[in-house]
């Protein structure tokens, strides 16, 4: 597998998918650094700090910023491409300082929590009354960890993209849900390929109870 190729066409869909729902003219940029393939907005190989991508159409004031960073790797059999750490989240300003949420992936995270998960900016009188009671002290709102599917049917950038059409009421191309639904396809087509190619043998017994194969 060639990692560059890979990791460019990578960048590339990924940018085909913001310029047909919820901007225009955004690029990503892939760049190799020692064995893993990192794609993000504006980054160079002296310099890997992904900047914000502008939410909006044309000239118009952004609505806010989506913060994009994926690192690559191959899988363990150097055929296939496979994400190794990846956050995607909608922040207010372009330095990506003040996040309202982000969903973040880390393979074999080692530090106990999800290695999917998502992180909400936002305080909760109920969450507060929580923590005093069981007495764990002040914990914000902000620092919890919400497992978010796992490691292979985690939330994409598609999801993302949803939510900020219906939730945050984002301008949108037209035809921005088949690109979305499109998105959601083809991630789920990679991710059940790579599942049934590490147990093949669950694959198998449910094509026997459907009678497809012998």
């Amino acid at each position: 597998m060639n990692l560059g190729k890979e990791a460019a066409r990578f960048a590339t869909e990924l940018g085909d998918l913001l310029n047909g729902t919820i901007m225009t003219g955004i690029r990503l940029t892939s760049v190799l650094v020692r064995g893993t393939a990192v794609v993000g907005y504006q980054i160079k190989a002296t310099d890997l700090t992904t900047v914000g991508i502008p939410v909006t159409l044309g000239s118009k004031q952004p609505t806010g910023y989506l913060g994009l960073s994926f690192r690559l790797v191959p899988d363990e059999h150097k055929q296939f491409l496979m994400v190794q750490s990846s956050v995607a989240g909608f922040f207010v300003d372009a330095e990506l300082d003040r996040p309202l949420m982000h969903y973040d992936y880390e393979r074999d995270k080692g530090d106990g929590y999800p290695e999917a998960h998502l992180q909400v900016e936002a305080d909760s009188e109920a969450w507060n009354e929580l923590c005093e009671r069981i007495g764990i002290g002040e914990r914000p709102l902000a620092k919890l960890h919400f497992p978010v599917g796992g490691r292979r049917f985690r939330p994409t950038v598609e999801e993302l993209i949803d939510f900020l059409v219906t939730e945050v009421h984002v301008d949108a191309l037209p035809g921005w849900t088949a690109k979305v639904e499109a998105g959601r396809e083809l991630f789920e087509e990679r991710q059940l390929r790579a599942a049934i190619r590490r147990r093949p043998e669950w694959a198998l017994d449910q094509l026997r109870k459907m009678g497809r194969i012998e």
